[in-house]
Parts: C-alpha cells; structure tokens; sequence
C-alpha cells in the first residue's frame, strides 16, 4: 500500500533532540492537526512538542499552511495512485466499485492521521493550495462517477444520480478513521470489505455471493 509522500511517522517526537529535521517538523505537526485541528495548532505548538523554539521551526518551514498543503496533497496523490490502480485491476464495474472502497477505507485506518487532517482540514488551505487540492478531490470522485455512469449504462449498476452517489460513497468511507480503532469489534481488513459491499449498494449493485 502507497504512503503519503515524505512521511516517516505519524507521532511527534516528544522531548529535546539533538537534531530536528524537517520530517520531525512534519510529524510534529501532523499528529497536532490530528488531535487539535489546523486552526488550533500553532507555530509554537509544533516547537514545543520537539522541545525546540519557534525559530528552530521556521528554520525548515515558511509557514505552518506549508506544512498543512505537504499533508494534504501528498495524501491525495497517494490515494489517487491507488485508486488508478484499483480501477486498472478489474474490467468489471461492480468490483471496481468495491475495490475502490476497499481500498479507501484500508489506507485510510492505516494512516488515520493524514486522512483525518486531509479530509477535514483541507479547507483551511492557502487559495493557491485550495486549488490544487480541490482538483484532486475532484478527479478521484469524478472516476467514480464515471465507474457508475458506465456500470449503469450497462446494466450492471442502478446508479440514478452517479454523482450523488460518487459523493456518498467516498464520504461515507472518509468518516471512518474518526471512529475506527484496531482494538475494537471489527478489524480494518473486516470494515474495509464491510464498506466495499456498502459501496455496491449506494451504486444499486447486486450482493454478489
């Protein structure tokens, strides 16, 4: 399974160090948009968790929306590369969808972090980065579409708004690194196919047992 690009862990570092990299930096960051919010974390914030001043921050970064705009598109361009190839994987419209959901909801409780701060904090981009972000969420859900609209023409699919139904099915798995934990009922592996067959339904799919 892809990582977010440039992404070494998903815990701050906590205490001083030696040397702080810019990865720290990040990770510091990411584990704090996580837990607080973007809006609620500062500068500050980040060179505390590292036992570092702000200045020493600063000495990797321009800014903390630099930090927020690295998450985010990296994350993205993770899920796109997945979903591209899911999508290569199979010829058949209903497992396309299924997998496609899988493949979501899989990545996602792997690296609830990133999928957290990406989904929910994305909107507190830079106009520039808002941009480029957008575009990409765009263009994963408009594959999805696409995947319903053809599924519907060729019957295999009752997708009456496909790309209503596109919307619902990506937030729907979005949603999950809020509330899954490993240690509870079900395993990610187990809520993941969960979802898939979830997917197929919103698309007006037939159970295929």
């Amino acid at each position: 399974m892809a990582k977010p690009r440039s992404t070494t862990s998903t815990r701050a570092r906590r205490g001083p160090k030696p040397q702080n990299q810019r990865s720290d930096v990040r990770d510091a960051a990411l584990a704090l948009f996580a837990e607080r919010g973007y809006r609620s974390t500062g500068v500050r914030d980040i060179a505390d968790a590292l036992g570092i001043g702000p200045t020493s921050v600063y000495s990797h970064i321009s800014s903390k929306a630099e930090l927020l705009r690295e998450i985010v598109l990296s994350t993205l361009d993770a899920v796109l590369e997945i979903q591209a190839d899911v999508i290569a994987s199979s010829t058949d419209v209903v497992d396309q969808v299924r997998r496609i959901a899988e493949s979501q909801v899989r990545y996602f409780t792997q690296y609830p972090q990133e999928a957290i701060v990406t989904t929910r904090d994305f909107q507190w981009a830079d106009d520039q980065d808002l941009t480029e972000i957008l575009e990409r969420r765009q263009r994963y859900r408009r594959r999805l579409e696409d995947i319903l609209r053809r599924g519907t023409a060729e019957g295999r699919l009752v997708a009456e708004n496909p790309k209503i139904a596109s919307f619902a099915i990506i937030e729907m798995c979005e949603a999950v690194p809020r509330w899954f934990r490993a240690s509870e009922e079900l395993s990610a592996t187990q809520i993941a196919y969960l979802y898939g067959e979830y997917a197929i339904r919103i698309a007006g799919g037939a159970n295929r047992h």
